[in-house]
């Protein structure tokens, strides 16, 4: 059950990302909701599951994008790896987390694309341009990814793939 929540996430996700339209007071930055959707991935499941996340939404924007086939899916890995390596230190259940590492993710893979495009010559864009588009690309990936966070972890609490995490207190009054 989880690859196919895993699969329908995902499409819905590209669906979305595809067809609203990017926001040219930021850049021209389109939100990145396979980005989160690969976040959410590293943060609340292991790391063949979040790899596979990260090559299939890579490959959905890559096929649906002026980019290079296997450019999204290599920064969508290396992002996803560096973020589930804090999956045991934060709590997800809370927005902040995801507002930060969707914040985070976003500009850092700005940045990869723009390294990635301009080393093989395929993009040439002023300074301004370009440090306007990682912040608006930020921003959006902040406000979007714990929106994602709450979508996805509703599909899989549903379907039975996690559970949240319960905790108790005990309040001691006499």
């Amino acid at each position: 059950m989880k690859w196919l929540v895993m699969a329908f996430v995902m499409i819905c996700g590209v669906v979305l990302q595809t067809f609203i339209p990017a926001y040219a007071i930021l850049g021209q930055a389109k939100l990145p909701l396979l980005l989160a959707l690969v976040l959410y991935y590293a943060l609340r499941h292991d790391s063949n599951c979040m790899l596979l996340a990260a090559f299939f939404a890579g490959f959905l924007q890559d096929v649906l994008s002026p980019i290079p086939l296997g450019y999204s899916s290599f920064c969508f890995c290396i992002v996803g790896l560096i973020a589930g390596r804090f999956r045991n230190v934060v709590m997800i259940e809370s927005a902040l987390p995801p507002l930060v590492f969707g914040g985070a993710a976003g500009a850092a893979t700005t940045v990869a694309f723009y390294l990635l495009l301009a080393k093989e010559q395929l993009i040439a864009c002023p300074l301004w341009y370009l440090l306007l588009k990682i912040i608006g690309t930020g921003v959006l990936g902040a406000l979007c990814t714990p929106l994602i966070f709450l979508v996805a972890g509703k599909f899989d609490r549903m379907m039975g793939n996690v559970t949240m995490k319960e905790e108790t207190v005990v309040l001691d009054i006499e």
